[in-house]
């Protein structure tokens, strides 16, 4: 018996197929409708209805049809870019799949290169948020995650403290940038409890963006400390202690040695 993953979305809250993304992809990598349907092996007709079936579920046009063929509008290739990247998470194997952030990217790095010469571990870096939801979708083995409150609200997972970290607060005033990264939610959580009024102005991915802002900002002191760039707190770091968290979906002997060795190597 050969089992496979399988790989589907969800679009305004209506499930799309496999074979419909197949089509979306063949006409984006194509760019024609017709030689879309012949790659597929199905009629011309029959890739236009499935074109109509997801463009009615995502409730905007998802390609755009000139004299010189068909490509993607924005939607259709973000579309495709999520059944990509899912796509590949979900593909059978041995390996482990653990995902982590820019945070603790380098812890993972560090431990998986010492205990991981057979390349049994995929590594997947993005965001708590996104990591959570393949987590939660079933495409991850293991996550890391910056903010420990995630851990604390998903009641039903185990989770287990591997390291710790502290914010490094940069005050300049009421308005802030939020960083994408790290145990933002902490930050911004101990301003609320002390009564420190604040407006967030905007969100970056980039460290030389929220430095340069001249905006007040949160960042995880592991991380500066990696890059070299010292910045002094306005706030006790006492104060902004926090843990890193790994979240597990299930035991086993590759997820419990990853979990140990990490706890092994602090930040």
């Amino acid at each position: 018996m050969q089992v496979e993953p399988s790989v589907s979305l969800m679009i305004n809250g209506k499930a799309v197929t496999s074979r419909q993304l197949d089509v979306l992809v063949a006409v984006d990598e194509e760019g024609s409708q017709n030689r879309a349907a012949e790659r597929l092996g199905i009629s011309t007709p029959v890739l236009h209805r499935y074109l109509g079936q997801l463009e009615e579920r995502a409730g905007t046009p998802l390609t755009e049809t000139t004299r010189r063929g068909t490509t993607l509008t924005r939607e259709g290739r973000a579309l495709v870019r999520e059944f990509m990247a899912l796509k590949g998470r979900a593909r059978s194997g041995e390996s482990v799949t653990v995902g982590c952030t820019i945070i603790t990217e380098e812890l993972l790095l560090s431990v998986l290169s010492r205990m991981d010469s057979g390349g049994d571990y995929d590594l997947i870096i993005s965001d708590d948020a996104r990591n959570l939801k393949d987590f939660r979708a079933g495409l991850m083995d293991l996550v890391v995650l910056d903010d420990p409150l995630y851990a604390y609200e998903f009641e039903e997972a185990t989770w287990v403290e591997v390291a710790e970290d502290h914010l490094v607060h940069v005050q300049k005033g009421d308005n802030y940038m939020r960083f994408m990264y790290g145990a933002q939610r902490i930050g911004f959580r101990h301003l609320d409890v002390m009564g420190i009024d604040y407006n967030i102005i905007g969100t970056t991915r980039s460290l030389t963006d929220l430095v340069r802002s001249g905006l007040s900002f949160f960042i995880n002191h592991s991380y500066v400390a990696r890059k070299g760039i010292r910045l002094k707190s306005s706030t006790s770091t006492q104060m902004l202690k926090h843990k890193i968290m790994a979240m597990l979906s299930e035991e086993s002997p590759e997820v419990d040695r990853l979990v140990t060795e990490m706890r092994k190597r602090s930040l």
